[in-house]
Order: C-alpha cells, then sequence, then structure tokens
C-alpha cells in the first residue's frame, strides 16, 4: 500500500502538467500575469512528477499529498487547463 502513493501522486501531477500544455486559449486575451502563473505551475508540477521519479523520498510520499496531487489535478483538469478560470473569482 506503500508504494501506491506516490504512483497515485505521479499520474496526477502528469496528467495536469500535460493538460496545462494542451491549452488552446481559441482566442481568449493574453494575459501576463496569467501565462507566469501558468509556467510556475506547469515547473512546479513536472518538477514534483521528476523528483517523484528520481528521488529516494518517493517512498515518504502519504496519503495526504497524494490527494492533494488529485485534488490540483482535477482542478486544473476542471477548467480544461484554463489558469484564468482558476484564478478568477465570482
Amino acid at each position: 500500500m506503500t508504494h501506491l502513493y506516490p504512483v497515485i501522486a505521479f499520474i496526477a501531477y502528469a496528467i495536469a502538467s500535460v493538460c496545462l500544455l494542451a491549452y488552446r486559449k481559441d482566442g481568449a486575451r493574453h494575459r501576463h500575469h496569467v501565462s507566469w502563473v501558468a509556467w510556475a505551475l506547469l515547473v512546479v508540477l513536472g518538477a514534483s512528477a521528476i523528483d517523484l521519479v528520481f528521488s529516494a523520498r518517493a517512498h515518504a510520499i502519504g496519503f495526504l499529498e497524494a490527494a492533494r496531487a488529485v485534488l490540483l489535478s482535477l482542478f486544473i483538469i476542471g477548467s480544461r487547463g484554463n489558469v484564468a478560470r482558476l484564478l478568477r473569482s465570482e
């Protein structure tokens, strides 16, 4: 069971990264601050996925970190990779 959490976290980070990379703006306005946040989010998610593959710390991943990765991935998938939609408050 302890090896399942790093796999779940890796898959969630990878899916979220691919979703951010696949975003197409389809005529939406370009906003510099949103693109910087999207870039930072992509770097952190990608680095976290790579870290899980090559790090000896992968055995220390617990339920909460895996759940956090899945929730973040679900938020990104729900917005279809649109970071501006994630940052918007209505």
